[in-house]
């Protein structure tokens, strides 16, 4: 069995948890992960804290999102596509994983999305501008969205 170590990141939204299984980044919560794991302070872990302050726009850590079906897989890799500071609306993104009548499908994919910032669902909304959900909380995605719209000029 894999040993899992986490990273605790405090940031502008918070604290956030990393959860790495040595090789790639398995999992971000923004809750302590409830299972004994090993503290591990690494790359990820630096790259968030360089994502919170305007320095990072794209992760370059390894990410193993789980096993899913191919849609999610094809959900996922458009939700890596979205660029920095920008925003998609559900049904704008099941087009981009070519499944334009699935839009409930994507939220429920954005609803389980095990890592979230890197796989960026908060730059996700709804057809008419609303936030719709987030697995954080509806505040942790205005301040993402708020943080990337500070710092997108950059990028």
């Amino acid at each position: 069995m894999t040993q899992l170590t986490f990273s605790p990141v405090d940031t502008p939204i918070g604290w956030v948890y990393i959860v790495t299984d040595g090789a790639a980044v398995v999992e971000i919560t923004f809750e302590m992960p409830p299972y004994p794991q090993l503290y591990d302070g690494g790359r990820a872990a630096s790259e968030l804290q360089e994502y919170m302050i305007g320095k990072r726009f794209t992760f370059d850590v390894p990410i193993k999102p789980g096993r899913h079906s191919k849609f999610y897989a094809a959900v996922y890799k458009a939700l890596r596509e979205i660029p920095y500071g920008a925003t998609r609306s559900y049904k704008e993104l099941a087009a981009a994983a070519a499944s334009p009548n699935a839009a409930r499908a994507v939220g429920q994919a954005m609803g389980r999305n095990p890592i979230p910032i890197i796989l960026p669902c908060h730059r996700v909304i709804a057809s008419d501008g609303s936030l719709g959900g987030y697995t954080g909380g509806v505040t942790i995605k205005e301040q993402l969205l708020a943080l990337e719209r500070r710092y997108a000029h950059d990028s």
